[in-house]
């Protein structure tokens, strides 16, 4: 093994994109596959190119806790990859982690991630950074939402952030069409309105308005390449962020669609009341 890195991918019916991200990391280390009961054929393709597949607990969400150190009992190696089945690296990128992996000083990793939208492949919609590879001992995912990648326990200088060069960017290849954008969406709207419910936190319209313009700001620093397509994907973004305050002033107001019925049926029945009462 090249390098002391194991790439966790995490995976449910991927057989379409599987081979891909095995093949991107098997020359760099171990692949291990959390699995959340595939019925396609994404095991059978992930074994025979050479990686594990493990099943993985049930959750809402992988970036959790439990999940860790589940994750931590199959893995040999100091270092982690946190993957998702839409990722790739270039070569560049794969050679540097090794590189990383074989030294003590830096623990911790923020990786550029460019990401491609709406299959446009000429243009990055969206630039950030994104802190995927990391010493398995020095984090920890305690009360972490969605899609937070955990807390760091090292020092500022364990920590190294690679330069914002497509050399060294992940490529976040996200497949979406608007049906998709929508449907995908909708539970990371309700986890996360959920979570900010039970840890006491209010809908706020400033917040909100913030949370929507952000992606805007994305648009006009890159996503503006892609003409009306790049406008499209900045309005889909702030509206996802709208519906997950909107949910959250549900949840304050015990909103559901069983209280609106009976709100209905008390105005629907004054009503009815008048009519037939003549």
């Amino acid at each position: 093994m090249p390098g002391n890195i194991t790439f966790i991918i995490f995976t449910y019916n991927e057989e379409k994109r599987i081979g891909y991200i095995v093949r991107n990391f098997i020359k760099y280390g171990e692949v291990l596959l959390l699995d959340d009961g595939s019925i396609d054929e994404t095991k059978e393709i992930a074994e025979k190119m050479g990686a594990k597949i493990i099943l993985r607990p049930k959750s809402k969400y992988v970036e959790n806790q439990e999940m860790f150190d589940f994750i931590k009992q199959s893995v040999k190696t100091d270092w982690i990859f946190w993957a998702y089945t839409d990722n790739l690296m270039p070569k560049s990128l794969l050679e540097k982690l090794t590189e990383i992996s074989k030294q003590d000083k830096i623990k911790y990793v923020n990786i550029p991630l460019y990401t491609y939208l709406w299959g446009d492949t000429n243009n990055f919609i969206r630039k950030e950074y994104s802190p995927r590879f990391f010493r398995k001992d020095y984090i920890n995912f305690d009360r972490c939402g969605i899609h937070s990648m955990g807390k760091f326990s090292g020092g500022k200088y364990e920590v190294l952030t690679l330069p914002n060069k497509e050399e060294y960017a992940i490529r976040h290849y996200s497949a979406y069409n608007i049906k998709k954008f929508v449907s995908s969406h909708l539970p990371y709207i309700e986890n996360e309105a959920a979570e900010r419910f039970a840890n006491g936190r209010k809908s706020n319209f400033l917040r909100m308005l913030i949370s929507m313009a952000r992606y805007f700001f994305l648009y006009a620093k890159d996503g503006y390449k892609s003409g009306k397509l790049g406008f499209f994907i900045a309005i889909s973004y702030a509206f996802f962020r709208f519906m997950m305050f909107f949910q959250l002033y549900e949840l304050e107001h015990g909103i559901t669609i069983e209280d609106v019925e009976k709100n209905y049926s008390k105005s629907k029945e004054k009503l009815l009341k008048e009519i037939e009462g003549n």
